[in-house]
């Protein structure tokens, strides 16, 4: 496994290479790497304040929005130019929260992006040293002009002359590059903070292999194999829905037409039995139309039969099985402003059917 540390220590920074634990190449300024190599930017501790905090258990976004709270109580910059990251926790509850200005951020990452590098990692420095088995010790680099501290939630780099104070009275186990490098593969694989979240996340390609791709094939042509069959379901539907309008036409056109009459074209033979019937004025279709209307309206009543003279009006001969039938094509009539009739229920056949007299008011 290659890893490149990429140190952005004063103006050119410098770099080392990791293949596996061993380091086996190192350089000024930023390293040229390879696609598909782990590149993990390492930060100066000065320019980030690192803290540990007890937060509960809480998803990802409520840990960074209380975080977030926390860090408007300790940082003395306004808290919209801070950018927070908040790490794992460890047994106890604690997790690290380092805060570091954005502009800083946004600039380690555009100096990076000029020479090719987006950084799988953000990693500030104090974090790459060894924790001390002992709590009340501190790991003491002294490097690249500062002091470099890490011990039990404590991770700092500071002037030489600030240690002190900053340190305590914890017990200091000094360092040197060398150790330092040693524990760079260990280090890496509990330190226990990524500055790389927010705004500052690294946006992952979207790669399909081969398999992924099988699978998103199948999953567009089952999608679109049902989007097929629900069309057709549709299209089946409507055309039964078609048919029994059909039929539906078919059979008010026999109750108003001459018993015996062969059905072809119901809408015409209607129109034309009406416009004899003297239906080519208001007379009777003024009268047949909130009859329909209202028939529409009652599905277990029925239209028999249909007859029309302007001096009798329209009479109509209804199948009632309903207990309300004739009330409700009663009310129905009278709503639509025309005056009706409906007879009391009686039997025709084994069918309970009433009589309509409809006349205009």
């Amino acid at each position: 496994m290659i890893r490149w540390l990429a140190f952005l220590d004063g103006d050119d920074g410098h770099w080392l290479r990791l293949d596996d634990d061993l380091v086996t190449a190192r350089g000024a300024g930023l390293p040229a790497v390879a696609d598909g190599d782990t590149v993990i930017a390492v930060v100066p501790g000065t320019a980030v304040v690192l803290h540990w905090v007890e937060l509960p258990l809480l998803a990802p976004a409520q840990a960074l929005a209380a975080a977030q709270l926390l860090a408007a109580d300790v940082s003395g910059a306004p808290i919209a130019d801070v950018h927070v990251a908040i790490g794992t926790a460890d047994a106890e509850g604690f997790r690290p929260m380092a805060l570091a200005d954005r502009g800083t951020m946004a600039g380690w990452l555009a100096q990076l992006a000029a020479a090719g590098l987006d950084p799988d990692r953000i990693v500030p420095l104090p974090l790459l040293l060894q924790v001390p088995a002992r709590e009340d010790a501190v790991t003491l680099l002294a490097a690249w002009g500062h002091d470099h501290a890490r011990g039990s939630r404590l991770a700092f780099s500071a002037e030489p002359a600030l240690t002190p104070l900053l340190i305590g009275d914890r017990s200091v186990e000094s360092s040197d590059l060398a150790h330092f490098e040693a524990g760079l593969a260990a280090a890496l694989a509990t330190v226990p903070i990524d500055l790389r979240q927010g705004e500052f996340a690294r946006v992952q390609a979207w790669r399909v292999d081969r398999r992924q791709g099988r699978r998103i094939a199948l999953t567009l042509a089952a999608a679109l194999a049902l989007w097929i069959i629900g069309d057709v379901a549709v299209l089946f539907r409507n055309s039964i829905a078609a048919d029994r309008a059909e039929q539906q036409l078919a059979d008010a056109a026999r109750a108003v037409l001459p018993r015996g009459t062969a059905i072809d074209a119901p809408r015409a033979q209607v129109a034309a039995r009406l416009a004899s019937l003297g239906g080519a004025g208001q007379g009777l279709t003024g009268l047949v139309a909130p009859l329909l209307a209202v028939l529409q309206g009652r599905p277990t009543a029925t239209l028999q039969s249909l007859g029309y003279t302007p001096d009798t009006g329209l009479t109509a001969l209804v199948a009632a099985p309903g207990a309300d039938d004739g009330q409700a094509i009663a009310a129905g009539l009278a709503a639509a402003g025309v005056e009706a009739r409906v007879g009391s229920p009686r039997d025709d056949n084994g069918i309970s059917v009433v009589d309509v007299v409809v006349r205009p008011r």
